[in-house]
């Protein structure tokens, strides 16, 4: 068996699929933002009870609330097919409920609000509704603001929509297979925010070692996400023969036409490591935020020359050399990592510091990914990182 094939198969390893758990995804579970909302509407209002209620796979979620649930069932239901904004000033009174025990209790729902929450195609998701056990009229000003709160629910949902889409693409992004390579530990990690981004990073074999990506792609939501997914391909088709420099000169020229057409650029650091001697060779494309903390506590800036992919100029990416011994660590990670500290490059003190106080590139990778998940960060915490191990 040649090294390469020896180093591709220590590589495979295992499926880590029942290992990575999808994103945490928002759409289908209720949020404090939207209670707060509807707080605020049924103050605005002069209502007990106003709710966010949407369309779920099995039954109603929702979405956000405010007092009690005060619309039974078998009152709310016989308005669903609602099309437009509902009013009920008086149910007590209102034919359509005439002897109708819902209404006989002194503390049922009297005044009733809904209107429809569509997609943007217009198909309807839900309704947004309002009660009060008090009867008053509802004055056309106030039926203005109803539809007013409406149409920014109907915009920020499908926001929502689009960022938990783009969160399943950038989470279809995470390599499927875990590194198992002989004196080494190769750990990463993605936290998308809120706004979720086209930041990824990849590992995977090449001929006498492992090559490692990791990239972010300019902008937000799912076209960043897509286009993600496409540089991703490309740097994978070509990692295995055409070295670091060449892989992404070929990478450029295959993405020239997509990220034009979309005014995009996408910054990258790309590596293929020799784990026999620790040879690491790379190219950074305007990424910059890549370390080696060294085992006696020193820590290096890899060298950034190169532009990003995307600029339209003619450039040529060059090759850089490092060695990696025994107890080092390389960490690279998108630029949401500044974000958890002061945002500035002085933050890589901090990512050093973090490399320091932990033994092993797990527990610095978990420590980050924790600062992110309480961060309120607006970028993506991407991190990769690897440590050649001490001998015994």
């Amino acid at each position: 068996m040649t090294t390469s094939q020896r180093n591709e198969t220590t590589i495979a390893g295992d499926r880590r699929d029942a290992v990575l758990s999808p994103p945490d995804l928002p759409d289908d579970k209720r949020e404090n933002r939207f209670d707060r909302v509807m707080a605020m509407a049924a103050s605005f209002f002069r209502m007990d009870q106003a709710a966010i209620v949407l369309a779920g796979r099995d039954s109603p979620l929702v979405k956000g609330q405010f007092g009690d649930d005060l619309v039974r069932p078998a009152f709310s239901g016989s308005f669903t097919e609602t099309q437009t904004l509902l009013v009920i000033e008086d149910a007590s009174t209102d034919p359509r409920f005439a002897g109708n025990s819902i209404v006989d209790d002194p503390n049922s729902v009297r005044l009733y609000v809904s209107i429809p929450l569509r997609s943007p195609g217009g198909e309807p998701i839900g309704t947004f509704t309002m009660s009060s056990t008090r009867t008053r009229l509802f004055s056309e000003a106030e039926r203005t603001h109803v539809q007013r709160i409406a149409t920014w629910l109907e915009e920020e949902l499908a926001y929502q929509s689009e960022m938990t889409r783009a969160a399943e693409v950038q989470y279809a992004l995470r390599p499927k297979i875990e590194v198992k390579l002989s004196g080494y530990e190769v750990v990463g990690t993605s936290t998308p925010s809120r706004a979720v981004g086209g930041d990824f990073f990849d590992w995977y074999p090449v001929p006498g070692g492992l090559g490692l990506t990791l990239a972010d792609v300019m902008g937000k939501g799912v076209g960043a996400a897509i286009l993600a997914a496409t540089v991703r391909a490309v740097i994978r088709t070509a990692a295995g023969n055409w070295g670091v420099a060449g892989t992404v000169r070929r990478a450029a020229r295959l993405l020239e036409l997509d990220l034009d057409g979309t005014e995009s650029f996408v910054t990258l650091f790309h590596a293929h490591l020799r784990p026999d001697d620790g040879r690491l060779r790379y190219v950074d494309a305007g990424h910059g935020l890549t370390l080696i903390v060294r085992a006696d506590g020193k820590s290096e800036r890899l060298a950034q020359t190169d532009l990003p992919l995307g600029t339209g100029l003619e450039l040529d990416w060059r090759r850089h050399t490092v060695w990696l011994n025994e107890g080092d660590t390389l960490i690279s990670f998108s630029d949401g990592v500044l974000d958890l500290f002061d945002g500035t490059l002085a933050s890589l003190e901090d990512v050093a510091d973090i490399v320091r106080q932990t033994k092993t590139a797990a527990h610095a990778v978990s420590v980050l990914t924790m600062m992110a998940e309480h961060a309120e960060s607006s970028d993506d915490v991407v991190v990769v990182a690897v440590r050649r191990k001490s001998a015994p």
